[in-house]
C-alpha cells in the first residue's frame, strides 16, 4: 500500500507540473526581422539595448516574425512625433503623446507590420510579442491626468523616490488615487535618465506619464546661484500652469533647504512657494488662466517642512505590492535608476528621512492625527476619485464555451503521459497484490 501512495504521488507531481506550465504562460518577445525601406537590415532596434538608437532617415519600417504578433513596444530615444502605420487592414497610429515607452497592442495577430515614421525619429528598440500575459517590464502609459488627486514635484528623475518615498506607492499602487509626477528638470542630455525614470515611476505603480519641463538639469550650491540659471518669472509661471492644469488636492514638495543642499531643490520649492500664491488669481498668466482654470491648492505639504510637521508611515505592507511596504518600494523604484546608484539611498530616518513633511499651507485647517496627506479632505473635495472596486465573483456557467486548441511543450507532455503511465501501473500492481 506503501508503494502505492508513492507511485499515486508520483503521478500527481507530473499532473501538477501541467498545470503550473499552462498558469506560468506568457507572452514572450518574438524573433523579428526589421528591414528598411530599401530592405536593409535594422539590427540597431533589434539588440535589445537602449544605447544603441537608429536616427530614421524616412521611410517605411518593416517588422516581419513567423510567429502572429498581437502587440508592439517601442522605446524612442526622444519624444516621437505622429506616425502610421499598417498591420494587416489595420490602420496604425502613435506618438500623439510622445510617449518614450510605447505600447501598441493590435487588433489581430498578423506576422507583419509596417511603420511609416517621420524622418529624424529616433528609436532605441522595437519588440513584438504574440499571444498570453506581457512581461511586467512593458509599460502600459496612460495620458497625464486632466484632474489630480495629489501632484509630486520632484527637481530630477530619482528625487521622487529618495526625498518622497512611499507616496507613490501608498497613494497611487495602494490607495489608486489619481498621482500625476511632474519634474522641474529634464535629462535630456543624458539620454539613458529619461528611460530610468519612467522604469521608476512604473515599479511604484504610476500610470499616468510623467511631464517633464524645458528646463535644463544643472547644478547650484545655493538658491542665489540657482537664481542665475533659470528664467524666474518663467519658472513661476511654468509651475503656476501646473497647478492649474491638474488642479490637485494635494501638492508635495521640495525641502526648501535643498534636502542636502542642492540649489535647484531650494530653487523648485521657493518658485512652488511664489506659484500657491498666484494660481487663483486670474490676472496673473491670464493665458494659462483662460486654457485651464485658475486654482487654489487645499493642502500643500513640503519635506522636512518644520511647522506642522507629521512622519508618515511607510513600514506597513502593502496588498498591491505583494505585502511589501511603501519604502521597500520606494527603494525598488530608486534601483531602476542604475546611473544614480552612488551614495544617496531612500533612508526613512536621518537628515533626509523620507517619511518627514511638513504642512506648509492648507485652505482646510491643520491635520489633528497626521499620517495621511489627505486628512481634512472628504470624499466631496476630490468627487471625481473612484477607489478601485473588487472583482465580482464568476457567475456559474453551465455550458462554458470551449476552448482553443492548445499546444503543449514537448516537455509538459512528456510529464504527463509519464505520470499517467505510472498511475495505471500502480493499480495493476496493487489489484494483483490483492488478489493474493
Amino acid at each position: 500500500m506503501h508503494k502505492l501512495l508513492k507511485i499515486l504521488l508520483a503521478g500527481l507531481v507530473c499532473l501538477g507540473s501541467m498545470a503550473t506550465a499552462f498558469a506560468n504562460e506568457s507572452a514572450g518577445v518574438l524573433p523579428c526581422t526589421l528591414t528598411a525601406e530599401n530592405g536593409t537590415p535594422v539590427w540597431q532596434l533589434s539588440d535589445q539595448n537602449r544605447s544603441t538608437k537608429l536616427d530614421w532617415s524616412g521611410g517605411t519600417l518593416t517588422v516581419e516574425s513567423t510567429e502572429p504578433i498581437t502587440v508592439l513596444y517601442l522605446i524612442w530615444d526622444r519624444p516621437p512625433e505622429s506616425w502610421t502605420g499598417t498591420a494587416g487592414s489595420q490602420i496604425l497610429s502613435g506618438g500623439e503623446y510622445g510617449f518614450l515607452h510605447e505600447y501598441l497592442p493590435l487588433e489581430s495577430p498578423v506576422t507583419r507590420v509596417e511603420l511609416t515614421l517621420p524622418e529624424g525619429s529616433r528609436c532605441c528598440d522595437v519588440y513584438a510579442f504574440g499571444a498570453g500575459e506581457l512581461p511586467d517590464w512593458v509599460q502600459q502609459w496612460q495620458p497625464p491626468l486632466a484632474d489630480a488627486d495629489l501632484l509630486v514635484l520632484p527637481t530630477h528623475a530619482d528625487d521622487e523616490h529618495l526625498f518622497f518615498g512611499g507616496t507613490m506607492p501608498y497613494y497611487a499602487g495602494e490607495l489608486g488615487k489619481k498621482v500625476q509626477v511632474v519634474y522641474f528638470t529634464n535629462h535630456w542630455a543624458e539620454p539613458y535618465r529619461p528611460h530610468e525614470l519612467l522604469d521608476g515611476l512604473w515599479t511604484v505603480g504610476i500610470r499616468n506619464y510623467p511631464v517633464m519641463s524645458s528646463f535644463v538639469d544643472q547644478y547650484a550650491d545655493s538658491l542665489d546661484y540657482a537664481r542665475t540659471l533659470y528664467d524666474e518669472e518663467e519658472a513661476v509661471a511654468w509651475q503656476v500652469q501646473q497647478l492649474r492644469r491638474f488642479k490637485p488636492e494635494v501638492v508635495v514638495g521640495h525641502d526648501v533647504n535643498g534636502e542636502y543642499g542642492h540649489g535647484v531643490h531650494m530653487y523648485n520649492a521657493d518658485t512652488l512657494m511664489q506659484a500657491l500664491e498666484l494660481s487663483a488669481d486670474p490676472s496673473y498668466d491670464p493665458e494659462s488662466a483662460q486654457k485651464w482654470g485658475v486654482w487654489d491648492v487645499p493642502k500643500t505639504y513640503l519635506h522636512l517642512w518644520p511647522e506642522n510637521p507629521i512622519v508618515m508611515d511607510w513600514s506597513q505592507p502593502l496588498s498591491a505590492f505583494g505585502g511589501k511596504t511603501a519604502v521597500e518600494m520606494a527603494r525598488l523604484g530608486f534601483a531602476e535608476h542604475v546611473s544614480q546608484q552612488t551614495f544617496f539611498k531612500v533612508e526613512d530616518y536621518g537628515p533626509y528621512d523620507c517619511r518627514k513633511f511638513g504642512l506648509y499651507r492648507s485652505l482646510v485647517g491643520l491635520d489633528a492625527q497626521g499620517g495621511d496627506f489627505f486628512e481634512n479632505l472628504a470624499a466631496g473635495d476630490y468627487s471625481d476619485y473612484l477607489p478601485p472596486e473588487p472583482e465580482p465573483e464568476p457567475e456559474p456557467v453551465s455550458e462554458p464555451e470551449p476552448e482553443r486548441t492548445r499546444t503543449l511543450p514537448g516537455w509538459t507532455l512528456l510529464a504527463g503521459m509519464v505520470g499517467a503511465v505510472a498511475l495505471a501501473e500502480g493499480m495493476i500492481l496493487y489489484g494483483r497484490r490483492r488478489k493474493r
